[in-house]
């Protein structure tokens, strides 16, 4: 048997980095063999994960001096946003292939960057040869790629539910709600994720312009001027549902829309268009998907014909984040993609 390709994960206290450390736990590819924590280092890893105290029994936590020592062929980054962008350039430098789940590489343009995030970037040098991380859209250029770039989980259950239409270039205005999980405000969220607060709310977050509009216009190409984005929080712990209401810009018969759909993510691993009956399943639930890779979409036209419903569920913490980035990480490294994401959701949830 090959040996397991050693890797690192930064950032590995929180929840994204637990993502990451459960699912390699049982990768036939990769090993963590360093999990990078500033805080916690000396930690066992068990007693900040306890559902991965059995599969790291003698593992703790280490510094980001010790981490940049490891002798590993690629390494996941969960850090914060505008604090990655450092460490990736020195894990470059030294060799190494970085998946960075921050935004720091998520656009090509280092002034769009300044526009969404409010800072410079620090490294402009390496935004050219990021690849966004969604293979369903990036594949052919990660191959040869040492650095890939995270998604906004938000951002991806939109792209997942749109791309069909907007390959066609179909859209003429659409206006994006996506429902999310407080596991979204990550372990140490603030008012957004304490559960006193934040239980049995609909709390609308942003009602028109999200940051993550930057990489739908960007990843659809379609113009910022004909997209709205919103985000809503509401009674789960994981999990995005996206609503799109889609004006098109001609009439089309659902026969039309399924071949676009199909044509889109037919050949896919990880998506499925959900069936057209019974017709509550049309809009996909997000507890189809827990604790999963994988992504429903669906869509709902109405009479006229241009009025349309687009949507997807995901898990915004594989999907929409880790299991995303290990996808990623398998095609950069020559292993199969599907490697040690065949894990099936977890129903009821």
């Amino acid at each position: 048997m090959a040996a397991k390709i050693p890797v690192t994960v930064w950032g590995a206290t929180g929840f994204t980095g637990g993502e990451l450390m459960r699912i390699l736990a049982r990768h036939p590819g990769m090993e963590a063999v360093g999990a990078i924590s500033r805080g916690s280092s000396g930690t066992a890893v068990g007693a900040v994960h306890p559902h991965l105290r059995h599969a790291y029994p003698d593992m703790t936590f280490i510094s980001p001096e010790q981490g940049f020592e490891m002798k590993a062929d690629a390494a996941f980054l969960a850090l914060p946003h505008r604090s990655s962008a450092e460490t990736a350039r020195r894990l470059l430098d030294c060799g190494v292939k970085v998946v960075d789940l921050s935004a720091d590489f998520r656009l090509k343009s280092a002034s769009e960057y300044k526009r969404w995030y409010e800072v410079e970037h620090p490294c402009p040098e390496l935004l050219g040869e990021a690849v966004y991380g969604l293979p369903e859209l990036h594949r052919g250029e990660m191959g040869g790629a040492r650095l890939i770039s995270g998604v906004g989980c938000n951002a991806a259950s939109a792209i997942f539910a749109l791309t069909p239409i907007a390959r066609a270039g179909l859209i003429e205005e659409a206006r994006i709600e996506c429902r999310v999980g407080s596991s979204e405000s990550g372990a140490h969220g603030g008012e957004g994720s304490s559960h006193p607060l934040r239980s049995r709310t609909l709390r609308v977050v942003s009602p028109f312009v999200h940051r993550h509009m930057a990489e739908l216009t960007q990843e659809l190409g379609v113009p910022e001027d004909k997209i709205t984005m919103g985000v809503t929080a509401v009674e789960l712990v994981r999990g995005i549902q996206c609503v799109a209401h889609v004006k098109l810009n001609r009439p089309l018969r659902e026969a039309d829309l399924w071949k676009l759909y199909r044509g889109a993510w037919g050949g896919e691993r990880f998506v499925s268009t959900t069936p057209a009956k019974p017709a509550h399943f049309r809009i996909p639930d997000p507890r189809f998907v827990l604790g999963s890779n994988r992504v429903l979409t669906g869509f709902i036209l109405a009479d006229d014909g241009t009025r349309l419903i687009a949507a997807s569920a995901i898990d915004n913490l594989m999907k929409g984040a880790a299991g995303s980035a290990v996808q990623s990480a398998n095609i950069i490294s020559g292993l199969e993609e599907t490697s040690g994401l065949d894990m099936m959701p977890v129903y009821p949830a």
